[in-house]
């Protein structure tokens, strides 16, 4: 038989739960609401898009470089501009490549880490039917494809000709040296740093009459870390040709120049009528001990710390250590 509340009982129970006097059931969480994740502090949702002055020329250099050598090499004109330097997280931007794509992957010594060079398919298989003495306006078909050893021999030499220009283009501020490393189809293998880590993206949009296309350098920008301060100056000069002889004759002509080398052996503090009876076969006690490094002097400044010998019959110096700060070393 079931049990029915009479009026007052409801009306007392109500009662007693407005009055406090009746606690209410807490309601029963959900087990989605507990879960939670992690939160790295050292990684900001949004990219802060630093501007690099001395970048921006570099990227100008580079531009109007690899206009004229795709020009030369394709014998046609080709017609090459830029786009804004942009900054992503290198995990979004490598999801955005297709596959097959031309990932070509190189060092720019002396920095650290390496870099990527991204050249569209479309544009490629326009660059290898040139080559082959087509018009480069066929449509290719890309899809579901490799590229050939023979499409790869010609897409190299593409490659080492934008490297070159691109080690050209950073000389008016950071000589470097470019290496190429290896080539690479599938984004997936082309991992240059960390899917969280940000790289500078230099974008350049390349038109052959109807065949048209995208080159691409991406750098981490941890790896600019050492050149960092100078990349985001407001002036830098571009050095040509003639800055760069000069620079070289005035290094050659210092290498050239006589300086005075001079090593001093020890000190002694005497007074001066003890100077004055001094005669030949009299021994000095300097304040030097026998196995102490003496310092040499280049031009008036101390530069090198040594030991004083004798080689192949000559006095000699033998160098054990540089002196980078004189006021400490």
């Amino acid at each position: 038989m079931e049990q029915i509340l009479s009026q007052d009982e409801v009306d007392a129970l109500l009662k007693g739960i407005s009055g406090g006097d009746i606690e209410e059931p807490e309601a029963a969480l959900e087990a989605e609401g507990l879960e939670y994740s992690t939160y790295d502090f050292k990684r900001t949702e949004k990219i802060v898009q630093v501007k690099m002055p001395a970048l921006d020329v570099i990227n100008d250099v580079f531009l109007r470089s690899i206009r004229s050598s795709l020009s030369n090499a394709l014998r046609r004109i080709v017609d090459v501009t830029s786009v804004p330097v942009e900054m992503e997280r290198f995990g979004a931007f490598i999801r955005t490549l297709p596959v097959p794509s031309s990932l070509q992957i190189f060092k720019m010594d002396p920095f650290r880490g390496s870099a990527l060079l991204v050249m569209e398919p479309q544009l490629v298989f326009a660059f290898v039917e040139n080559f082959l003495g087509g018009s480069g306006q066929r449509k290719a078909r890309i899809e579901g494809r490799d590229f050939t050893s023979i499409e790869q021999k010609l897409i190299l030499r593409v490659v080492t000709i934008l490297l070159q220009d691109l080690e050209k283009a950073w000389c008016s501020m950071q000589p470097i040296k470019v290496q190429y490393t290896r080539s690479e189809i599938n984004p997936q293998f082309a991992k240059i740093c960390q899917p969280e880590d940000v790289i500078i993206i230099n974008r350049y949009e390349v038109d052959m009459d109807r065949a048209a296309g995208s080159i691409t350098t991406c750098i981490p920008l941890a790896n600019l870390t050492s050149v960092q301060q100078r990349l985001t100056s407001t002036f830098q000069r571009e050095k040509s040709d003639e800055d760069i002889k000069i620079q070289n004759i005035l290094v050659e002509n210092l290498k050239n120049l006589a300086v005075e080398f001079k090593v001093i052996l020890g000190r002694v503090t005497m007074p001066a009528g003890d100077i004055m009876v001094l005669e030949k076969g009299d021994i000095l006690q300097l304040d030097q001990r026998k196995d102490d490094l003496l310092p040499a002097y280049v031009a008036g400044a101390r530069k090198y710390m040594g030991t004083p010998g004798i080689h192949r019959g000559s006095k000699a110096f033998l160098l054990k250590r540089r002196v980078l700060n004189p006021e400490r070393d």
